[in-house]
């Protein structure tokens, strides 16, 4: 029986993703997936160097780390990079230990069925359009005093990928609609009802409308979503009887403001095969 850690999002956060690769190898696991705003940033200098430090310590722990994208992960540039790399599994291959989910990516571990989609709306989106705005003008000042840099600042900090569209989910669930026992992503479905919701605009609603399709399609016996910085659990039920646990992983510190924030809410061991036999504990037990 083997054993994955499921962790929230980083942020490109390398303190609390080296205390995450050493807390999964404290308790036994050989892999690493990550619920999406990893630190996907390889348009940026320090963006590379993260992937450069957390692939050094994966492999000097024997470990995998996987992930699916966020709204603040640049998944087009993954795929203009590694689409031409992937492992014998699909995953697109980042580094030698360093592995992208891209939406809709589906596999088979210990018997256990997952699939992955990633993106999410980003309520900063504005925030961001401005500081890119900013950024070109400063590159355009320089140029007046004799600079030749000629960057273009338009999807550095917003990307506008970050959603699955309408049209790129239907392709996903025609190519194949098969039940899976593990559901990845990045955004949180329609149907669960946190404590704290930081993600209620209504920007936000199609695309949990989305992920909400494809728990009702896939029919997961239970999906794990970051996004919300919070950690909870909620259980939502269908007409049949069935259900699918929802889990909600908290994010690395530097993002997590809320004064009952503890590090252990952002991970959570997951054994595999999967059963659900003893599935839910509280993670201060697992």
């Amino acid at each position: 029986m083997g054993k994955l850690l499921v962790i929230g999002d980083l942020h490109g956060n390398t303190g609390h993703a080296l205390a995450l690769l050493r807390e999964a190898k404290q308790r036994g696991c050989d892999r690493i997936f990550a619920l999406g705003d990893f630190g996907a940033w390889e348009h940026m200098a320090s963006g590379r160097r993260y992937f450069d430090v957390v692939n050094k310590a994966a492999r000097k722990e024997g470990l995998l780390v996987y992930f699916l994208d966020g709204n603040h992960d640049k998944s087009s540039l993954l795929h203009e990079l590694y689409d031409d790399k992937p492992d014998d599994e699909g995953f697109l291959m980042c580094r030698s230990h360093l592995r992208y989910a891209p939406r809709g990516h589906r596999w088979t571990w210990e018997d256990t069925r997952f699939a992955a989609f990633g993106g999410a709306y980003s309520v900063d989106k504005q925030r961001r359009l401005i500081w890119e705005a900013h950024r070109a003008d400063k590159v355009a000042e320089r140029r007046k005093y004799g600079s030749t840099r000629t960057r273009d600042t338009a999807g550095t900090l917003w990307f506008p990928e970050e959603e699955m569209t309408d049209a790129e989910l239907d392709a996903l669930l025609a190519a194949d609609s098969s039940p899976v026992d593990i559901l990845f992503t990045h955004d949180k479905p329609r149907d669960s009802h946190p404590d704290f919701n930081r993600k209620k605009h209504p920007a936000c609603l199609p695309n949990q409308e989305r992920i909400q399709r494809v728990v009702d399609t896939l029919r997961p016996a239970v999906m794990f979503h970051g996004h919300l910085h919070y950690r909870y659990t909620d259980q939502l039920w269908r007409e049949d009887g069935e259900g699918t646990r929802v889990e909600g992983l908290a994010a690395d510190p530097e993002v997590s403001s809320r004064p009952d924030y503890h590090r252990d809410d952002s991970w959570y061991v997951l054994s595999l095969p999967y059963s659900g036999a003893g599935e839910g504990v509280p993670l201060a037990a697992s």
